[in-house]
């Protein structure tokens, strides 16, 4: 019987433990990020997607099933978010601008998967705060035989030795003014 509550105690411990490690919690609709104190809102109608869900999602997977992946969401299989990160091992502004930029433009590639016909219509950079820090916001819309089928917002910064990144993919205008709305009222904690 020793044994037994020393290994349920030691069992308790350890799981605790693991627990303690975990990054990431979802709890009241409201997810936080431990990375980068880092927290958001996501709405009753949005379906949280998990790396099992990879073919079930419109558009670019590469976003679902890149490492480094910190939430996912989406509306419907046409309209979602998507936060990740990836280390960053230095350089100056330029050199972050230019990998941003790139990313930008990798990010078109995936997304020609879904829209075989589709073309790079309007692409635009600028800044936004979010949380009292600017980041870096570049909207590209996809045509296909001149009408905008989809429009992908990607928002990008480098904090804590890292390139936080949000992906906002979206067909319907109003879901995705609503998602990026949601990334504007998200929090950063300093």
């Amino acid at each position: 019987m020793n044994k037994l509550k020393y290994f349920s105690i030691l069992l308790f411990s350890l799981l605790t433990i693991i627990g303690c490690k975990k990054t990431n919690t979802f709890e009241n609709n409201r997810f936080f990020d431990k990375t980068f104190n880092w927290e958001i809102e996501i709405p009753d109608d949005y379906e949280k997607v998990t790396q099992t869900e990879k073919g079930e999602i419109k558009g670019d997977t590469a976003l679902i099933k890149k490492k480094n992946l910190i939430v996912a969401f989406k509306r419907d299989n046409a309209n979602y978010f998507s936060a990740k990160y990836e280390d960053y091992l230095g350089g100056d502004l330029q050199s972050i601008d230019m990998k941003m930029r790139l990313k930008d433009f990798l990010l078109l590639k995936n997304i020609g998967q879904v829209y075989r016909k589709g073309k790079m219509g309007d692409y635009s950079v600028s800044s936004e705060n979010i949380s009292g820090m600017p980041f870096r916001k570049a909207k590209i819309e996809i045509t296909e035989e001149g009408k905008t089928v989809a429009t992908a917002v990607i928002f990008s910064k480098a904090l804590n030795d890292k390139i936080f990144t949000v992906t906002i993919v979206y067909e319907d205008e109003n879901y995705g003014k609503e998602m990026i709305d949601l990334f504007k009222k998200s929090t950063f904690k300093q």
